[in-house]
């Protein structure tokens, strides 16, 4: 299972707060209570993070939301990934850093640092392949890329061009005063375009042996991380989810995975499988387990599996194992 920082998680809830958002009624839309909050050095499913981002926007009908939230940014909300960021002898140095340790903050998306030409370089941003967050969290990912460059190296920190993937919105105030250019929308990335002589610069609080120290700090964290979830792992809950009601459209999986359906057809069919074999093959693994682990009757488990009735569920059991429902839980006894 994918996961982000708590502290990242609070870093939204304290921004919708400026905007006016009621901390508890923010995760209360978003299925948290206060006490998963608590502990800085704590994790949460990246989908909490997602329905915090969604709620926020929501509450705080602030269509910039991750800009305004960004403006104000300290990279102290990184934990110890913002010191040895801080700590980094050049800007280049600092921005491979947070390419390096990103999953600490979040397990789901990725900074590339990528050489356009002779005289650019892209901080482009990977996003999740499943739970796309809403825009505003992705633009305040590229803030925070921007404020790590302007907190480095100063005034001397300017950007080429930004890229957004998403749509074009009607008003870039908030954009161009942040960012100091016009962003260009519908792109093929989310990325910042940078003179690559700005890598080299000093940073003004360069103090690279304790950037060598954390080094070792961050590396042991990242081995404490636990398993990232993968993308037919993420289908199978989002299917487990809604077992009970039946197989879901393409669509309606698409939707509650937060994609397109047809990038959800293209990502299936890379991994050479569909969501009717996701399914069956979820139904026959949880149905063996049910018959020999629990004591529901085989008309409950027929309706806990989305079966509309008992002898639909006995013909599928006796197609996958050659026997009834009944006869296996007899065996298994």
């Amino acid at each position: 299972m994918s996961t982000v920082s708590v502290q990242m998680c609070q870093f939204i809830v304290a921004g919708a707060a400026q905007r006016g958002v009621l901390p508890s009624q923010l995760l209360a839309q978003a299925g948290l209570r206060a006490e998963q909050l608590t502990n800085p050095d704590g994790r949460l499913p990246r989908e909490s993070e997602v329905r915090l981002w969604e709620a926020a926007v929501r509450l705080s009908q602030d269509a910039d939301l991750g800009l305004h939230m960004a403006a104000q940014l300290n990279v102290g909300i990184l934990g110890g990934l913002g010191f040895a960021v801080r700590s980094s002898a050049t800007l280049g140095e600092a921005y491979e850093r947070v390419a390096r340790y990103l999953s600490l903050v979040n397990q789901d998306i990725e900074l590339q640092i990528v050489r356009v030409s002779d005289e650019l370089v892209a901080l482009r941003h990977v996003p999740p392949t499943t739970l796309h967050p809403p825009r505003q969290a992705v633009e305040c990912f590229m803030a925070l890329l921007y404020r790590v460059g302007q907190l480095g190296i100063g005034s001397a920190f300017v950007v080429s061009a930004l890229h957004l993937r998403h749509a074009k919105v009607l008003d870039i105030t908030a954009h161009r005063q942040l960012f100091g250019v016009l962003p260009r929308f519908a792109s093929e990335h989310d990325e910042l375009i940078l003179s690559r002589p700005l890598l080299a610069a000093r940073q003004r609080e360069a103090e690279p042996e304790l950037g060598t120290i954390l080094d070792r700090h961050l590396q042991d964290m990242l081995r404490q991380l636990p398993p990232k979830a993968g993308f037919l792992d993420q289908v199978r809950a989002a299917l487990l989810a809604e077992l009970k009601h039946g197989e879901l459209s393409v669509t309606a999986l698409a939707q509650r995975l937060h994609m397109s359906p047809r990038s959800l057809q293209r990502r299936l069919q890379q991994e050479q499988t569909t969501i009717k074999n996701l399914f069956t093959a979820l139904r026959r693994e949880l149905a063996i387990r049910h018959l020999r682990e629990r004591h529901e009757s085989i008309a409950e488990i027929a309706f806990l599996l989305g079966f509309s009735e008992p002898s639909t569920f006995h013909r599928a059991f006796k197609r996958w194992t050659g026997m009834t429902p009944a006869q296996f839980r007899g065996s298994a006894e």
